[in-house]
């Protein structure tokens, strides 16, 4: 997810000591994932490593060392929780967890590295930053979204390992600082698509909104949403990037057949689904069949979309709704390509 940077520029910019806490390591059940991270001040937190006791008792410790003789502070350390009863938590796992005193040099660079961060647009592939542990070392890095670094990170963090790694030979503190987006079809501006638009947009998404009608597209934005008015909306199907994800929300049922043919065909998108009943599924089905679409073709077809159990039938709740769907298929499928790049790596 996107973090919230101006919070951490905040504790940044505050006089006094500042503590950045990050998750190294993982082992089974945890509360969030390596790459995680933390400002605590002597007064201010920023960000979160999971909650609960573990973050509890992390904050207790940095405060009682802010409160001590700040010279026997160590500079950088990593520290094992367990999370069982000791700590009050029914994960079952660990988590290694990293501190790091920032000195006003380091305080004064990240904050001018997520100040710059913060103005930018949130990238489609994830970014890490990177700090060299060692004392003197060079100052905050991004390893950017396309680059061999965040891809390297990227798949050595999904062994569950990572946090401080060595890059070049050189121990790097790393940190993730927002997820991959996931590119997100949406056609159809009407009640529901535009509540669609609205419940995802603070979520992981890189959303292009599509209609005919230029008036219903008029008025509407945000971060990282695109308007795209198209005479015939079913023929930008073809320039959809494979792996993307393709909601049919359209006001015509002839526009949405057409549409969803043209997804279904391609055969390499993560998920396509249609708002509808099960009627308006039969119909379809039927009628693709008829138009030469095997079983495993219309077999790549949602619908209805939303979450089984859901069925208010107001545009939020449908939007609610299919926002979780998605973003379970999202998780889904993001362990899934892990599972398979760490296959491919011979990583057990």
């Amino acid at each position: 997810m996107t973090l919230s940077l101006r919070d951490h520029i905040d504790v940044l910019s505050a006089p006094g000591p500042v503590m950045l806490v990050s998750v190294a390591a993982i082992k089974g059940s945890t509360p969030r994932e390596v790459g995680a991270f933390m400002l605590i001040a002597g007064g201010q937190v920023a960000g979160t490593i999971g909650g609960g006791n573990l973050e509890h008792q992390v904050t207790l410790r940095v405060r009682a060392q802010f409160g001590s003789d700040q010279a026997l502070i160590p500079t950088s350390e990593i520290v094992r929780f367990p999370l069982g009863p000791g700590l009050g938590q029914c994960c079952g796992g660990s988590v290694e967890v990293g501190f790091h005193l920032l000195d006003s040099a380091r305080k004064a660079d990240l904050c001018a590295v997520l100040d710059d961060v913060a103005r930018q647009p949130v990238s489609q592939s994830g970014r890490w930053l990177m700090m060299p542990v060692s004392a003197g070392g060079a100052g905050w890095q991004i390893a950017g979204a396309d680059s061999a670094q965040a891809a390297m990170l990227a798949s050595g963090f999904g062994t569950q390992r990572g946090g401080v790694v060595a890059l070049n030979g050189v121990q790097t503190l790393c940190l993730r600082l927002d997820d991959a987006l996931t590119p997100l079809w949406v056609f159809g501006a009407g009640h529901v698509g535009k509540a669609v638009v609205q419940a995802l947009a603070p979520l992981p998404f890189d959303i292009h909104l599509v209609d005919s009608r230029e008036d219903y597209l008029a008025g509407i934005g945000g971060k990282n949403l695109h308007i795209c008015q198209s005479d015939r909306p079913e023929l930008e199907v073809a320039d959809i990037p494979a792996g993307a994800h393709v909601l049919i929300l359209t006001h015509n049922h002839a526009l949405d057949f057409d549409i969803c043919r043209a997804a279904l065909i391609r055969g390499d998108l993560g998920f396509v689904g249609m708002i509808g009943s099960q009627t308006k599924r039969a119909r379809f089905v039927r009628r693709l069949s008829d138009r030469g679409l095997g079983a495993v073709e219309i077999g790549r077809l949602t619908c209805p979309i939303g979450i089984q159990g859901i069925t208010g039938k107001q545009p939020v709740v449908i939007a609610a709704s299919v926002a979780a769907q998605l973003l379970s298929v999202r998780e889904a499928q993001m362990a899934q390509n892990q599972t398979t790049k760490s296959a491919s790596d011979g990583v057990v």
